[in-house]
Order: structure tokens, then C-alpha cells, then sequence
């Protein structure tokens, strides 16, 4: 074999190992988004609005509890908590490179158990609400764009997984997308 034979087969070697490193490393650490869609906050210009001082516990289809999550007040954003207290939800972590090596140990655990979330119990206020079927959204489509060194398209490669949870809090019911309306 010639020398540019070798240096080309070489080359895409490390490409295909680049590439499967990445697929790899996003099959092992996922990114939330979590919303609960509360249809009695209603309005003239919305069909729901997100409420505040909300609890969930994600349940698997055997029933089991995967993971809880609680709304971070003021602003009422939703994050799952880490069950390791160090870790949490990365929050309380100011300085770069700690909230980077926090949010890698949580990205890897979120792949642990997100892909297996069926249902949900919600709490907001007063109303309980066990067994709430979840909208799950998840892909994977992104990364073999992860050694791209751009900043809006770089960056290590994640899975995505988007929750959604339907209620209607004043009934303290579940809400169909039927219903909604």
C-alpha cells in the first residue's frame, strides 16, 4: 500500500471513530425540558399558562418512581432533582467549571432513567393528581454535529427529551388534548 493509501484510510478511520465517539457520548447524557400546561390558568390570549409551585414524580410503566422534579421559584421553571443533594439540579452552582462537572454527572444520570418516564404524579397546591399520562418528545438527531466549532451548532452532543403534562387544576383533573379546547 502506498503512503496515501495509508493516510487516507487513516483519515477516515478517525473520522468513523469521531463520529461514533459522539453518537456514544449522546446515547450517555440528555438534556429536560418540563412542562406542566395548567388549561385553568386560561386566558383571552392562551389555552393554558404554567403554574407555580409544582411537584412531579416521574413513573416508569411498571409504576415505578424514575425521578422527581419541582419547580424552582420565583420564576417557576421545572427541573428534576438529582438524588445525590451535591448534585441537585446544578442550580445553586455559580462558577463555570463547577456548574460544567456538576451538569455532566447530571446529563449522564437524566439518560439513565428519561426514555423509560410514562406518567407522572402532579402536585400543585392543593390538587393531587396521581398517574398523568406524559407527551414525551425525545431525539438524537443532533449529534453527528457535535465537532462542528461553531457555538451555536457545537458542543458536546446530548439526547433531548421534552415532558409535558396536561391539567386542569381548578377540576384537578388530567386534560386530553381532546379537552383542552
Amino acid at each position: 500500500m502506498t503512503v496515501k493509501v495509508r493516510l487516507l484510510l487513516a483519515g477516515i478511520a478517525a473520522c468513523a471513530l469521531v463520529l461514533l465517539w459522539g453518537y456514544w457520548y449522546s446515547a450517555r447524557h440528555a438534556d429536560l425540558q418540563l412542562s406542566v400546561n395548567d388549561y385553568a390558568l386560561k386566558s383571552s390570549t392562551q389555552s393554558y399558562g404554567n403554574p407555580h409551585g409544582v411537584s412531579l414524580v416521574f413513573r416508569d410503566a411498571s409504576n415505578r418512581e424514575l425521578a422527581v422534579s419541582r419547580s424552582v421559584e420565583p420564576i417557576g421553571y421545572i427541573l428534576a432533582v438529582h438524588p445525590d443533594g451535591a448534585i441537585g439540579n446544578c442550580q445553586h452552582l455559580t462558577q463555570q467549571g463547577e456548574y460544567g462537572s456538576c451538569y455532566a454527572r447530571y446529563s449522564t444520570w437524566t439518560a439513565t432513567w428519561a426514555d423509560q418516564v410514562r406518567t407522572a404524579d402532579v402536585t400543585v397546591g392543593s390538587c393531587n393528581l396521581h398517574a398523568i399520562p406524559v407527551a414525551v418528545e425525545h431525539s438524537n438527531k443532533d449529534w453527528p454535529l457535535w465537532w462542528v466549532p461553531l457555538r451555536h451548532i457545537g458542543g458536546l452532543p446530548r439526547q433531548y427529551f421534552e415532558f409535558v403534562v396536561a391539567i386542569d387544576s381548578r377540576a384537578c383533573a388530567a386534560v386530553t388534548p381532546d379537552r383542552a379546547r
